[in-house]
């Protein structure tokens, strides 16, 4: 089989990874990619085979386990989305007070409240709640 063949396959199980992701096709993709390589190295089709087949049960074995663990981990206390920032702590990146500013929290900038005082750029908040895409925040008090 030409090589392109192989990595046409890899690409159409790709597409069909994203249609369903649970990576059972994206471990077939990896096979067909192996088995792509092995033949642009000279490989025969016997080769080939065998290499599609060998990569096909390795990942569906040993990769596909792993990564759906780590797909499906959630945080310590089972909440998730928004309800995971509850609690989290962040860094104001404008001065925040009761009509608004800005935090980042866990790499992302969001619009935040104070729900009392100022807090200023550069100081440590912790998240009380969310309300719509609004964080409200309180300044961390330092030990």
């Amino acid at each position: 089989m030409a090589a392109w063949i192989w990595f046409a396959v890899a690409g159409l199980l790709l597409i069909a990874e994203l249609m369903t992701a649970n990576l059972l096709f994206a471990s077939l993709a990896l096979a067909a990619l192996a088995a792509g390589v092995a033949n642009v190295a000279g490989g025969s089709e016997a080769l080939q085979g065998v290499t599609f087949g060998m990569f096909a049960i390795l990942s569906l074995i040993a990769l596909r386990p792993i990564a759906l663990r780590h797909l499906k981990e959630q945080t310590s206390n089972g909440s998730t989305n928004v309800d995971a920032l509850i609690g989290a702590r962040a860094v104001a990146t404008t001065s925040v007070d009761r009509n608004g500013g800005q935090v980042k929290i866990s790499g992302e900038i969001w619009s935040a409240r104070a729900d009392s005082g100022v807090i200023e750029s550069g100081d440590s908040v912790v998240v009380l709640a969310i309300d719509g895409a609004t964080a409200r925040v309180a300044k961390l008090e330092e030990k």
